[in-house]
């Protein structure tokens, strides 16, 4: 399966794993990762195909808006970490990525791009948008 028919199929599962009040969000797709997105497509949820330097999926929140932005809520999930780690696993990190980009995210290693890896990605980001969704909107951003 081609990157981009498999990101089609990975936003396309993912909304429909999710509770009918996170099934609105709004996809954004380039080359090989796609973000999906509520109010501001700077604070997204994404899945980047990263097959170069490891075969593996990256899946989790990226806040890419200004750094006292990310900053916050870095500090806030940081604070959840444990409920969010209990909730998707301990594989699950969290980090300030580079100098103003934040992420909580997780590293799936895949073998093909196919229809039941896009599945199980689909799983792992809809369950992560649930545990982590009602922790962004309690928070303005």
């Amino acid at each position: 399966m081609r990157v981009n028919e498999f990101l089609d199929l990975v936003a396309q599962e993912t909304r429909a794993q999710l509770p009918a009040r996170f099934r609105k969000f709004q996809t954004w797709k380039r080359y090989t990762l796609i973000q999906l997105y509520y109010t501001r497509r700077s604070i997204h949820y994404e899945v980047w195909v990263r097959g170069n330097e490891v075969h593996a999926l990256e899946i989790g929140l990226h806040c890419e808006a200004d750094a006292a932005t990310n900053r916050a809520l870095l500090e806030k999930l940081d604070a959840h970490l444990f409920e969010i780690k209990d909730a998707l696993g301990d594989q699950i990190e969290a980090e300030q990525w580079t100098n103003t980009w934040t992420r909580v995210h997780e590293l799936m290693p895949y073998e093909e791009l196919d229809e039941a890896t896009a599945r199980a990605c689909a799983i792992k980001m809809a369950d992560m948008i649930e545990v982590i969704q009602p922790m962004i909107e309690t928070r303005k951003t």
